[in-house]
């Protein structure tokens, strides 16, 4: 299991007497992204290639995780616009990955437009948690079963939107496909949707039906592309364990038997 977690918590309060983000809670087996008052972790085995970070002058930084095929500049460029709130762009680029975005005390994570790479959140420490996978979280605070979310999937299978945004765990939130979780100062969330409101087929001039299978087939190559073009991660395989298998003799070994 692979995912990231993080906090933004409103350090100022305390939060009541909680315990505060950073200090005397954290991942077990996490490797840090980033500290402050809203730090960053990612728990499990992720390869070096799949965690790439970027930082802008004067503030703001990106992490993005799984397999991207943006250049570095391009990283910057995207970084430099989700400071001023364009979110789009993030979820442009060839790949499969997870990006956050945070610029001062605004923390930004966003979901890619067909849901294959979930954001959840919960509330916990006067602030938000959020992570890509839900069970962290609902081991944060404790949460139990939400037999209500649990029917609905049994009952509607093939409806997700039956579920909402909810998830087996009471309290444990999923940001939706095409939406992006927003958090400011540890004190305020919100889910905002970076897709244009007005719907495109209203709003869109009309496209060549050429021209729009040439998108989609040049999309779906680059995808191929970055994919093939990323590193391999095949284990080293430990040859002295490994049984050699009979021998050509029949299998005996040790001396030969004596004649009688």
């Amino acid at each position: 299991m692979r995912w990231l977690v993080g906090w933004a918590a409103d350090h100022a309060s305390g939060a009541g007497g909680a315990a505060r983000p950073g200090q005397t809670i954290q991942p077990v087996g996490a490797r840090q992204l980033w500290d402050g008052p809203d730090p960053l972790w990612a728990v499990g085995d992720w390869r070096p290639d799949e965690v790439r970070l970027v930082e802008a002058d004067g503030g703001g930084r990106l992490a993005v995780l799984g397999s991207c095929g943006a250049s570095d500049e391009q990283l910057r460029i995207g970084l430099f616009a989700a400071r001023g709130g364009a979110l789009r762009h993030l979820t442009a680029w060839p790949g499969s990955y997870t990006a956050v975005v945070r610029v001062g005390r605004r923390v930004t994570i966003t979901t890619d437009l067909a849901g294959a790479r979930p954001v959840f959140h919960t509330p916990w420490a006067g602030g938000t948690a959020y992570a890509t996978a839900a069970l962290p979280l609902a081991d944060l605070i404790e949460a139990q079963l939400d037999v209500g979310h649990l029917a609905a999937l049994l009952a509607c299978p093939d409806a997700p939107e039956a579920l909402g945004d909810g998830t087996p765990y009471a309290g444990v939130r999923r940001v939706p496909p095409g939406h992006a979780l927003v958090m400011r100062d540890g004190r305020s969330r919100e889910t905002v949707s970076y897709e244009p409101a007005v719907p495109t087929v209203v709003a869109a001039p009309p496209v060549d039906a050429e021209a729009a299978v040439a998108g989609v087939r040049e999309a779906l190559v680059e995808a191929v592309r970055v994919r093939l073009a990323a590193p391999r991660h095949a284990p080293v395989p430990d040859l002295g364990s490994l049984d050699p298998g009979p021998l050509p003799d029949g299998g005996f070994r040790g001396p030969a038997p004596l004649p009688l």
